[in-house]
Formats: C-alpha cells, structure tokens, sequence
C-alpha cells in the first residue's frame, strides 16, 4: 500500500462515529457466532433461509456484517438454532458461575515411612463445581 502524503486515511478514519466503530464490531461478532453455529450444525446459509422462511439473499446481507440485525430477526435465529448468539455480560456470569479456580494434586505412595504419600503432580484447573471422584491405578 502506498504512504497517504496527505493523510487523507487518518482524517477519514478520525471522521467515523465512535457509535460507527461499535456498530460494525458487533455486527461483525453477531456474524462470526452465527457462521460458526452454521459450520458446527453442517448448514449453509441457503438451509437456514428455508429453516427461517427467508431468501438465501436476505440471510447474506444479515451476516455480511454490516446489516443493521434487529434483536428481532435475531431471536428468530435463536429459535431455529435453539441457542444463544447474544448473552449479556449478566447472563454470562450466572450461566457460567459453575466454573472455579482450583488446585488439582496428584498424590503417589512414597517409600518413606514418615510420609507415605507425596505430591506427584500439582496443576492449577478450572473445573465445574461438582462431586469427582478421581481413581488413579
């Protein structure tokens, strides 16, 4: 790319709204959740406009990432995926609140009789708050 002498990119680009910026950013990762949604069920866009009862076209524009979604024809989507493409950060924390930091040690027979186990592996997990019971031969 050629040097811009006389910095008409950077007067552009200060130009755009701060609004502008978050807009096509979220556009942009509401895009790339609902692709991956498509690519881990095996559909293409054309599946999801019969499943939505829309034209193939009106689906590209939706995730060109520059359409203006509306939380609407977002929630149609949730339905026909049965998931979420938005979480709030709220929602986020209590849907995975399950998930805590903890101290994982692996202990192994020692042939001191003083201490009969020692620490053979000690790691830092996260793991789901539940009952596990580790067997280890």
């Amino acid at each position: 790319m050629k040097k811009d002498p006389k910095g008409v990119v950077d007067r552009l680009r200060a130009r755009i709204l701060p609004e502008n910026r978050i807009f096509v950013k979220k556009n942009l990762a509401i895009s790339e959740q609902v692709n991956n949604i498509l690519e881990q069920r095996g559909w293409s866009q054309k599946v999801l406009a019969e499943k939505m009862g829309k034209e193939t076209s009106e689906i590209s524009k939706w995730l060109s990432g520059l359409h203006n979604l509306t939380l609407q024809s977002i929630s149609k989507m949730e339905s026909v995926f049965n998931e979420d493409i938005l979480i709030t950060p709220l929602e986020a924390s209590k849907k995975f609140k399950k998930t805590e930091y903890i101290v994982l040690k692996v202990y192994a027979h020692s042939n001191n009789p003083d201490n009969p186990y020692k620490i053979a592996y000690e790691e830092n997990v996260f793991i789901e708050k539940k009952t596990c019971n580790i067997k280890v031969a």
